[in-house]
């Protein structure tokens, strides 16, 4: 804002105005002149923007002087010449140039914006306009592979976080009002939606791009599940036994920005905490991964079974999971202390890091325990570390249960010594 402070002073306001409306105007009039260019059809290019930012900046200026009736008149007009000028047009023209005139009105609208002195979000909508006519090819590309499950898992997860989710009561219950309604119902949206991006990430960037890049974003998903799936290729493909243990590492390593992403949703004090010895951890896991990956040109498949990208009924199992976890945290609180604590920590690994995370991050909300809540959660954390070195020793290969023993043996030893000096 400070810039445009000093181009007012030196240019004065109108100037400042028709600078910054015909910047707008020749960031959203290149992308559709290069269009044009493409489609070989369709109305609008370079000087057609900057000359409709500038008009909408221009009749803003002139309300003052008139009444505000002219503006809208103005706005009604200008859709009625676009109106009359794609129907004195051939219907196929109209048809490709429909999103160049609602980019010409939105363009108008945004040279009124400039007229009230809205600078920063006039360019910034301008941006995100122009980005969304950028990407048309990339969206038709992506939308030609989405199948009719994944288009209505979308939709699914629309109605529960936009129309069931805003509805929910927004008031607690049960002792010690552990219970509300809509907080777990947004811990549920937010997990799922977590879930749903990683699913999609594995889908259109992971699938056969190599064994780290798949493992890293099905890590997003589950690395328990990248574990089960690459300890069993572990065992098919010898040779590949190396890449596939880095692979089960390095999916493991993206459990812990994972759960500080969920730690700074619902406790940001917990962070302080948590980030260090998170760090340290994910930074043992990369450079296991490092040391066991070489260069080979060899591709193997390594698309992972992504399942349902949204369960609704698995979603609701994480809620039962959370609250469950809640009461038990709640009542080993009560009854054992401390300890108990620790022992539902050990418990809930075994299934999901996720619950018993966030429950801690809320636990902890008061500020007074929130170096207890992080011990636990760096327990819960050697728990499903020692289930995922579990299921490679049974079920991978010799050679990347030796591996991923000696990264995540590392890992368990820094994690004990971390939550015992904390426990002291």
């Amino acid at each position: 804002m400070q810039t445009y402070q000093n181009i007012n002073e030196f240019a004065g306001s109108y100037i400042l105005g028709v600078l910054i409306c015909l910047g707008i105007g020749l960031i959203i009039g290149l992308e559709r002149e290069y269009d044009k260019l493409k489609e070989e059809k369709g109305v609008g290019g370079i000087r057609t923007f900057p000359i409709v930012a500038i008009l909408g900046f221009a009749i803003g200026n002139l309300v003052d002087f008139f009444t505000p009736w002219f503006l809208i008149m103005s706005l009604f007009a200008f859709i009625l010449f676009l109106a009359f000028h794609n129907f004195s047009k051939k219907q196929e023209v109209f048809g490709q140039g429909l999103t160049t005139n609602l980019a010409l009105i939105a363009t108008f609208v945004l040279g009124i914006m400039v007229s009230v002195e809205y600078y920063r979000d006039a360019v910034a909508t301008a941006v995100i306009i122009v980005t969304l006519l950028s990407l048309k090819t990339k969206f038709r590309s992506v939308i030609s592979n989405i199948t009719s499950e994944e288009l209505f898992a979308f939709i699914k997860f629309s109605i529960v976080s936009l129309l069931i989710l805003p509805f929910l009561p927004n008031t607690a219950y049960g002792p010690e009002d552990l219970l509300n309604p809509f907080k777990i119902g947004s811990i549920i949206v937010i997990v799922s939606f977590i879930n749903f991006i990683g699913y999609f990430l594995v889908k259109f960037v992971g699938s056969r791009k190599g064994i780290i890049l798949t493992a890293v974003l099905g890590g997003l998903i589950s690395s328990t599940a990248v574990a089960w799936n690459y300890a069993s290729r572990s065992k098919e493909h010898p040779t590949l036994a190396k890449k596939y243990s880095a692979g089960i590492i390095v999916a493991s390593a993206i459990m812990f920005p994972r759960l500080a992403l969920f730690v700074y949703i619902f406790n940001q004090d917990l962070l302080q905490y948590l980030a260090l010895p998170f760090g340290v951890l994910t930074l043992v896991c990369i450079v296991a991964t490092f040391l066991l990956m070489r260069k080979d040109d060899n591709k193997p498949d390594t698309n992972i079974e992504l399942g349902n990208p949204l369960n609704i009924l698995n979603a609701i199992k994480f809620g039962a999971v959370y609250v469950a976890i809640l009461f038990a945290v709640f009542y080993s609180d009560q009854f054992f202390g401390d300890s108990g604590l620790y022992y539902s920590a050990l418990i809930a690994g075994l299934a999901d890091t996720d619950a018993i995370t966030i429950s801690m991050a809320n636990f902890a909300l008061d500020g007074e325990k929130l170096k207890l809540a992080s011990s636990v959660i760096i327990v819960a954390t050697i728990s499903n570390m020692l289930v995922k070195l579990g299921i490679t020793v049974i079920k991978g290969s010799k050679t990347a249960g030796k591996f991923v023993g000696y990264a995540f043996g590392t890992v368990i030893l820094l994690s004990v010594i971390y939550a015992l000096v904390s426990m002291g």
